[in-house]
């Protein structure tokens, strides 16, 4: 999959559902499927309390499941949507196409995110995982670290704009002051120091590093969850000296690797998914539109 069909949100997706940092929202616990409350016979479950409670009391969500006020709020706010809710299944407003479309869009939300917790429930990726890599590219001296610069902004037709006026001659250090949305870099022109791209999170970004030869810099802008980048080489790499052990890596860099490990199989797996697709008249109605 190319920078261009790379979807922030699809990554951020696959990230919760790998990291669990979002399973109480994304996965509500089977337990909590039992009625909290009745509204004319139609049942409001004991998850959709909680996780209306944890919406009302943000600051308390670790203490959610013992927050009476939170609770009874988040109650009676699901008792006033189930019976507008009512009301509107009266009147057939979910037929409305409008309305259909909306709740379309929603389901879909839903499974895709179910699709991905049960695609990584049954291959996770474990530190086993991580470190069977690590180890192999420790073994083989792959473990190297390259001296870069890049300037970070939100568009691509931003970080094309960069790559012209490099183009034409203008230097990559004094574009970075002036145009970067990173705030170190506008101090000190993008300036990355020695970069490893082994446990830095993003495989786009990575990938881009490695395929530069000294001097040169991204001819196309390379989009990461941070935005689009201009990346330039600035050292020829160099092996890292006494690259530490798995076990020695701090728990951040290993989350970064969790992270790229999930980046990389979401990618692959959506590529295949939609390889398989039939795809009939992308973006007909937006190239309709004036």
């Amino acid at each position: 999959m190319n920078d261009m069909t790379y979807t922030k949100n699809l990554l951020a997706l696959a990230l919760s559902t790998v990291l669990g940092s979002t399973a109480a929202l994304a996965a509500p616990a089977s337990q909590g499927l039992a009625a909290d409350v009745l509204v004319n016979g139609q049942p409001i479950s004991r998850n959709h309390v909680l996780l209306m409670s944890q919406g009302i009391d943000p600051e308390n969500q670790s203490k959610r499941s013992d927050n009476a006020d939170a609770q009874a709020a988040a109650r009676a706010e699901l008792i006033t949507q189930e019976v507008l809710a009512q009301e509107a299944k009266k009147q057939g407003l979910d037929k409305v196409p409008v309305i259909a479309d909306q709740l379309a869009f929603q389901n879909r939300v839903i499974l895709s995110r179910a699709y991905l917790e049960d695609y990584f429930a049954k291959d996770p990726i474990t530190d086993s995982v991580l470190k069977k890599s690590y180890d192999f590219k420790k073994a083989n001296g792959k473990i190297q670290e390259y001296k870069i610069r890049h300037i970070l902004v939100q568009t691509s037709g931003q970080a094309q704009d960069l790559i012209a006026k490099l183009g034409k001659g203008e230097d990559f250090t004094a574009l970075a002051k002036r145009s970067t949305q990173d705030p170190g870099g506008q101090a000190n022109g993008g300036d990355l120091g020695w970069f490893r791209p082994d446990i830095f999170v993003d495989h786009h970004f990575t990938d881009a590093v490695e395929a530069l030869k000294k001097g040169q810099y991204t001819k196309t802008p390379v989009r990461t969850r941070f935005g689009w980048h201009v990346i330039k080489l600035e050292e020829a790499p160099r092996p890292v000296a006494n690259p530490e052990t798995f076990e020695a890596l701090d728990d951040s860099v290993k989350e970064a690797l969790r992270q790229k490990a999930a980046q990389i199989r979401i990618e692959e797996l959506t590529a295949r998914l939609t390889a398989g697709a039939k795809i009939s008249n992308p973006g007909t109605v937006a190239r309709r539109e004036p």
